[in-house]
Formats: structure tokens, C-alpha cells, sequence
């Protein structure tokens, strides 16, 4: 069985032939937690467990970046983008009253008879009234026509908050604009994703039994 991330699904779809080859050769030859993006994430999970002390951990996470990383322009520049993001995240959650679920989730979706989509899921939220599924980004793609993301909405319908699919709200925190960009993909529009998502690791397999 050939299991593949569905983080590197989109790798695959923009040339085939590149991607099974690297699969190839690694099979012959997350962020860190040090990274911006890791350390945002890290505070995420505090202020989730502790909403009330939103500006404690605000200023912790400016001394975390000066801890971690060189003082310079570049870095001083980007430490400042991620803590405004910070602050705009969790005042967007407080106010809609979003609680974290969960940093992730195992993907198990076999879409072949021998090829399979794994990996984790993007960061999983919830409110009284609204599912949400989004991952954070620092240098946004055009996320919405990307296969991963209709794939996702209905597999964590189904197999994660047992709900309709159209109850699951997916995309991106933007921490350029400190902003959630969020899409509800309809019935057509998750099985074209599926029907390419077949097609694409169906050559990506047949690729490699020809190697």
C-alpha cells in the first residue's frame, strides 16, 4: 500500500513525474517547534487552555521570539507581524467563542485499492454552532484550489465531527493580514477533488511500478 501525506498532495498534482521520483529515491536511499510558525502555535495552545490571560501571553511570546532568534531588522520585523497576528487570533476567537479541539488529527483515507492519504490534519476548532479546520500561513498560496482542502472538509465531517459536510468551515489564519480566510466547498466541488486526487497518485503509483 502506498501512503502519501496529504500535505505533499499538492506536490504531486504540479508534476507528477518530480514527485514520484522523490519518493523513489527516498525510498532507496512539521514545523519545528523552533520555528516562528512552531512558537506561535505553541502559544495558541496556552491561551486556549487559559483565555483569560491573553496579554500575559502576548508579551510572553515577544520574549520568546528575542529568546530564539537573532535580533536583526528581518527578524525583529517578523517577530512584531506574528504577535499582532496572535493578538487578532485570539480576539477572534474570543468573541465567536472557539475552543481548540485539537492541533491535529491522523489522516487514514484510502482512495485506491493500493494507495492511501495520510499525514495529520490542519489545526481543528469548534464552537457552539460552527466546526472550523484551517492551518496557519505566513506566505498564503491560492489555497482554495488546492485538492487537500475539499478532501479534508468532508473527511473530517465524516470521521471527525460526525456532521454534515457542509458544517465544516475550512482554510487558512493568515498571519499576514490576521485574518481567517475559511470556505465551505460544495458536493461538486469535493468530488471533482476526489476524482483528481484518484487520477493524480493513481499515476504517481503507476510511476513507480515502472521504476
Amino acid at each position: 500500500m502506498l501512503n502519501i501525506s496529504i500535505a505533499k498532495l499538492e506536490q504531486a498534482r504540479q508534476n507528477t513525474q518530480a514527485f514520484a521520483k522523490s519518493l523513489s529515491q527516498a525510498a532507496k536511499g512539521f514545523g519545528t517547534n523552533g520555528s516562528f510558525s512552531g512558537i506561535f502555535k505553541s502559544f495558541i495552545g496556552k491561551f486556549h487552555n487559559d483565555n483569560e490571560n491573553k496579554g500575559k501571553f502576548h508579551t510572553q511570546l515577544q520574549d520568546a521570539y528575542k529568546l530564539q532568534f537573532i535580533e536583526n531588522s528581518v527578524n525583529n520585523k517578523r517577530a512584531k507581524k506574528y504577535c499582532e497576528a496572535f493578538s487578532s487570533y485570539s480576539d477572534y476567537m474570543m468573541k465567536n467563542g472557539f475552543g481548540l479541539d485539537n492541533f491535529f488529527t491522523r489522516i487514514n483515507l484510502k482512495l485506491l485499492a493500493d494507495v492511501s492519504l495520510g499525514g495529520n490534519s490542519p489545526i481543528l476548532s469548534s464552537s457552539d454552532t460552527r466546526n472550523m479546520v484551517f492551518s496557519i500561513e505566513e506566505s498564503p498560496r491560492d489555497w482554495q484550489n488546492e485538492l487537500k482542502y475539499p478532501i479534508l472538509q468532508r473527511y473530517l465531517a465524516e470521521n471527525y465531527y460526525s456532521c454534515e459536510k457542509n458544517q465544516v468551515e475550512i482554510g487558512i489564519f493568515n498571519v499576514n493580514s490576521g485574518l481567517f480566510e475559511l470556505k465551505i466547498f460544495d458536493d461538486i466541488e469535493i468530488a471533482n477533488a476526489f476524482e483528481e486526487a484518484k487520477t493524480v497518485l493513481g499515476n504517481v503509483k503507476y510511476i513507480l511500478d515502472q521504476s
